[in-house]
């Protein structure tokens, strides 16, 4: 029993660790979205519903459109790019010119929903505005694949963050844990507390995402 206490703290302790340090699901970025009125519409439970329906319609008819993906500095452009202080977001564009934004988000507490997909997130449609202008604060980058190309397949990629929607992926902070490269997961594995938490975290993180996993997992490259 003592085993199974001990292994549980460690498992609550390496939680904490990750909340305290990870991205989208930092105490800093909560207590805004929890907090600053401003972030009201992160809970909004038809969040999903506009997305999908907008995801639905450039579906139908992806003339000119194209989407990019981006990650940037995470809640705000005075934090530095980390292992797990970073945020991931989509870009639509039709005919070269930026239509929305969309990230998976956190949802303010007591909202109905335990995460959205979202549409032109204010602190989005800033850093990639910025970047587009130069000044980048947000040290917004785009994604590339393994080969430098930074293009994705439009209408797979709309698919996959379709079907993300009518999975019914939920909001997890850790969740991007089970992206990282295989070196970071013998990393953590070898830094106390042992390997029981992490593979507990991989568990705990089936079918949920956070901003980061949302994107990495669903970008289709061409």
């Amino acid at each position: 029993m003592n085993k199974i206490v001990r292994n549980l703290l460690m498992l609550f302790l390496f939680v904490g660790i990750i909340t305290i340090l990870g991205s989208c699901s930092s105490l800093d970025a909560l207590k805004d979205i929890n907090e600053n009125p401003e972030q009201v519409a992160r809970g909004n439970p038809l969040n999903n519903a506009t997305s999908k329906t907008y995801l639905e319609q450039i579906l139908a008819d992806p003339t000119n459109r194209e989407v990019k993906a981006f990650n940037r500095r995470a809640y705000n452009p005075d934090n530095k790019k980390t292992l797990f202080l970073v945020h991931s977001f989509y870009a639509f564009f039709k005919e070269q010119e930026l239509e929305h934004t969309l990230v998976f988000t956190a949802a303010p507490k007591g909202s109905e929903v335990k995460g959205t997909w979202m549409l032109d997130a204010a602190s989005d449609l800033e850093s990639y505005r910025l970047f587009v202008e130069g000044s980048n604060p947000w040290e917004v980058q785009e994604y590339l694949n393994k080969d430098g190309n930074s293009k994705l397949h439009f209408e797979h990629t709309v698919e996959s963050i379709l079907k993300r929607i009518n999975d019914g992926y939920t909001f997890f902070g850790p969740a991007s844990v089970r992206n990282l490269p295989w070196y970071h997961h013998l990393w953590l594995v070898l830094t106390p507390p042992p390997v029981i938490a992490l593979s507990s975290i991989l568990l705990m993180s089936i079918k949920t995402d956070n901003c980061n996993s949302a994107v990495i997992e669903t970008m289709q490259w061409e």
